[in-house]
């Protein structure tokens, strides 16, 4: 009898948001974060056009959607990753105040609490619960330079993501910072997305599966 051959594993998509990418998400929901409330701002933009001409949120929060399933695109599977820089910065700007001096000390101007909670019922929830994900220690800072620290530890948690994975993950960084996503000579393991070219690429892997899938008459 003959031997079926062995079917590859599908592959595992990682995915580390930047901070701007969940500070977007929570400006956008407003405190204290639910997923009730994200709920239903995505249903409302869910036929917005991508990029969306006027919100960066809206892209960013339809990027963070698309992994909440935890699924890629048919059997392969997508989590996402954090690591203690992104937790504490996300804590931090969101209760700094909205009127700062400078971009360094402005924040959301949420109360201690919603900003806790938000790495807790946002974050944490996404990344834990959500999409089996997980928490990168960082060992070393790659990419600075020519990235700044905070975006090169960015970086590096992506880098990092799922790091005993076999084969290795498809490894993704997701952020709107134009200096990020134009910096050169970073490692080639991970491709860094705008929120729009994420939901783009994911909508469109999704779509020829579709397309695959369809019975030829």
């Amino acid at each position: 009898m003959a031997v079926p051959p062995s079917q590859s594993e599908p592959d595992l998509h990682t995915v580390v948001f930047d901070v701007n990418i969940l500070l977007d998400v929570a400006e956008f929901v407003g405190p204290p974060f639910t997923w009730a409330k994200f709920t239903s701002a995505a249903v409302r933009h869910q036929a917005a056009p991508v990029p969306h001409p006027s919100d960066r949120r809206v892209d960013s929060l339809k990027a963070v959607a698309l992994t909440r399933s935890g699924h890629f695109a048919g059997p392969e599977m997508l989590e996402v990753w954090s690591s203690a820089h992104i937790d504490k910065l996300l804590v931090r700007k969101a209760a700094q105040p909205r009127d700062g001096d400078s971009p360094e000390t402005r924040g959301l101007g949420w109360s201690r609490d919603d900003a806790e909670g938000l790495l807790h019922d946002f974050l944490y929830d996404l990344v834990f619960d959500s999409t089996g994900g997980g928490r990168v220690e960082l060992d070393g800072v790659h990419g600075h330079p020519p990235l700044d620290h905070e975006d090169a530890c960015v970086f590096t948690t992506a880098l990092q993501a799922a790091d005993d994975a076999t084969p290795p993950s498809i490894k993704y960084c997701v952020t709107r910072d134009r200096a990020f996503r134009q910096a050169r000579h970073l490692s080639s393991n991970v491709l860094v997305l705008y929120a729009d070219e994420f939901v783009r690429l994911v909508q469109r892997s999704r779509r020829a599966l579709a397309i695959k899938r369809i019975p030829r008459t």
